[in-house]
């Protein structure tokens, strides 16, 4: 897959330029059905992504197969409405917020770090909390159909809680069968799918929410929370609350 960048690009799209909608809108459509294809385009914010994705639906351009968006912010409500919904590295705000606060009080207290100009503020680097995959990005070459669309049923529905069982009625094979085949397109069971995606879910929830670790597991799929934390402990080295304790320690 080509990654491109916008800055890098002749004749891109001036998305914020002072013309007409219309014109912008003719404009960016045009360059899209004219991008090599498959190729993988990097939004600097999850609007210009949703733009982005509207575009190519109104394209009919299959995304991720033809083309794959990234956005910045991870705005969970604007990504998951997209359609698909939208893969985004979701930025560090609580730690930023802290740095803020910290360097606030130290300057307060030592009145030589403001200037008559106002404040002489540092400049830091945040790390993201991480990329937050979703469907924009989510590409798995599978020659199977009804392995592709057990793996499609188990993306959308993997924290409402199903279970194997609900994956063989959604695709009318045997247990033995689903698993054999299964197996051999992706190199794992539905069973251990569905624990990574509700792993995952459970992660970001930790990252980005002040969620207590019951309604956490609720959200991610879970039955329990106990068993949750058993499942985060063993995939991650670590238990659910103590990983939440060190990310704000950073």
């Amino acid at each position: 897959m080509v990654a491109l960048e916008a800055s890098s690009l002749h004749q891109t799209p001036s998305l914020f330029r002072k013309t007409s909608p219309t014109s912008t809108s003719i404009e960016l459509a045009d360059w899209l059905a004219k991008l090599p294809k498959p190729v993988g385009l990097f939004c600097a914010y999850d609007i210009t992504a949703q733009v982005i994705l509207d575009h190519c639906r109104n394209l009919s351009l299959a995304v991720p197969e033809q083309i794959a968006v990234i956005g910045v912010d991870n705005d969970p409500i604007l990504c998951e409405l997209a359609r698909p919904s939208l893969t985004s590295i979701a930025p560090d705000a609580i730690g930023a917020g802290y740095f803020a606060a910290q360097w606030l009080d130290q300057a307060m207290a030592d009145r030589r770090r403001i200037q008559p100009t106002g404040f002489s503020t540092p400049f830091r680097l945040m790390p993201p909390l991480g990329l937050v995959l979703r469907q924009s990005t989510d590409i798995t070459a599978v020659a199977d159909p009804l392995i592709a669309k057990a793996i499609q049923f188990i993306r959308d529905h993997a924290c409402d809680g199903i279970q194997v069982t609900d994956v063989l009625r959604h695709v009318a094979l045997s247990r033995r069968m689903l698993e054999t085949r299964f197996c051999s397109a992706i190199g794992k069971t539905p069973h251990a799918m569905i624990s990574m995606i509700r792993l995952s879910r459970a992660k970001e929830l930790l990252q980005q929410t002040d969620l207590s670790v019951d309604a956490i597991a609720q959200k991610a799929g879970f039955q329990h929370a106990e068993y949750m934390s058993v499942a985060f402990r063993k995939a991650f080295g670590e238990p659910p609350g103590r990983y939440r304790r060190q990310l704000k320690q950073k």
